[in-house]
């Protein structure tokens, strides 16, 4: 998994904002202070032991009826042999590639179907997902009929590996493993990982990218309201997440007294939208790298608060598909792959050392 290092990520998503409101005259700036504006978003940092997180898998019908698992299983060994490279050439393709997403996903939108696949004799493996999340499924033009994303270049090479043509559907989240059941789709990739839940619905590949834990995203203006977990699980927090998610999970675990008000959708962006707004407190997501994807911060002031920081200072930034320019950026990158874990022992996140 690729990660681009960089410090204070935090900070520099405060400073992404720091123009806005400014006016030409004494009054108008009195007014944009008295009229609080900002909505800039902050990753909330060491406030939460999330755990250990799980690896994503390919879903497939329960019982593998079409007998798909073994190919797939395959497919995936190949891809995650030499310490993932062929997972790692994907990301950096996905990371050159533009970010589109619609503003609902419904099983109306249509499959992905190319000259190709029409003319093709090979037979057909339809992949089900959800292309509102990247950097794993999204679209790469204006027009939303190029999928792409680390799942649709899985699922492609899996397709490939078994000697099948790829048919890709579009389906919201929360209706993907039903679906499934119900044999509308072969697979289901959408950053899936295992739950006992889905267990009971469907069947699972060997793992084929692991992610990390979730992290919290709130109003930088609110950040300091929230600096221990019983801080926020409270009755009167409202937290959002995707609906159907693991992170969803993760937050009912972790914070019960909130988790019957918890505001649950389908699409991030809606998520986002609302944070902003304020109709919630706090979003739990995936890694702070989404945040310049999901155009949660202005890219522009974020390159200029990297480019253009005060001598000295020092700067780490992580992601799973760093954008170019912070690549060109970096004195030095590294791409991390965990060989051991004190998870692996129980031993959870100690003060000082992993964080």
């Amino acid at each position: 998994m690729k990660k681009f290092m960089a410090m204070l990520l935090a900070l520099v998503m405060a400073l992404s904002l720091v123009a806005c409101g400014q006016k030409a005259d004494d009054t108008a700036k009195d007014d944009a202070n008295t009229d609080n504006t900002d909505d800039s978003l902050v990753v909330l940092e060491n406030v939460v032991d999330w755990g250990e997180t799980e690896p994503y898998r390919v879903l497939v019908q329960k019982g593998d009826p079409k007998g798909l698992l073994e190919g797939i299983n395959k497919a995936i060994a190949e891809l995650t042999a030499n310490d993932g490279a062929l997972i790692k050439e994907i990301e950096d393709k996905v990371a050159s590639q533009d970010t589109y997403m619609p503003d609902a996903v419904s099983s109306d939108l249509a499959a992905e179907t190319t000259d190709d696949t029409a003319a093709s004799d090979k037979p057909v493996l339809v992949m089900g997902t959800s292309p509102d999340y990247p950097p794993y499924e999204f679209f790469a033009d204006a027009a939303m009929t190029e999928y792409a994303g680390i799942d649709v270049e899985v699922a492609k090479y899996i397709a490939e590996s078994m000697g099948m043509t790829l048919q890709i559907e579009s389906m919201n989240f929360d209706n993907l493993v039903t679906s499934l059941s119900n044999g509308d789709f072969d697979v289901v990739l959408a950053a899936c990982e295992y739950t006992e839940e889905r267990a009971k619905a469907c069947d699972f590949s060997d793992p084929y990218y692991t992610d990390l834990p979730p992290v919290i995203l709130v109003k930088a203006a609110n950040a300091d309201k929230y600096k221990t977990v019983d801080d926020i699980n409270q009755a009167s927090v409202i937290i959002g997440a995707q609906k159907n998610t693991t992170k969803a999970m993760a937050a009912a675990d972790m914070f019960p007294e909130a988790a019957n008000g918890m505001v649950l959708e389908s699409l991030v962006p809606t998520l986002v939208t609302e944070l902003k707004n304020g109709t919630i407190d706090l979003l739990v997501l995936d890694e702070a790298g989404s945040a310049e994807e999901l155009e949660m911060v202005d890219v522009g002031q974020l390159k200029k608060a990297v480019l253009e920081r005060p001598a000295g200072c020092e700067c780490v930034l992580t992601a799973h598909t760093p954008p170019q320019w912070m690549l060109d950026a970096a004195d030095y990158s590294t791409e991390m792959k965990c060989h051991r874990h004190p998870y692996q022992k129980g031993i959870k996140a100690r003060k000082g050392i992993e964080y």
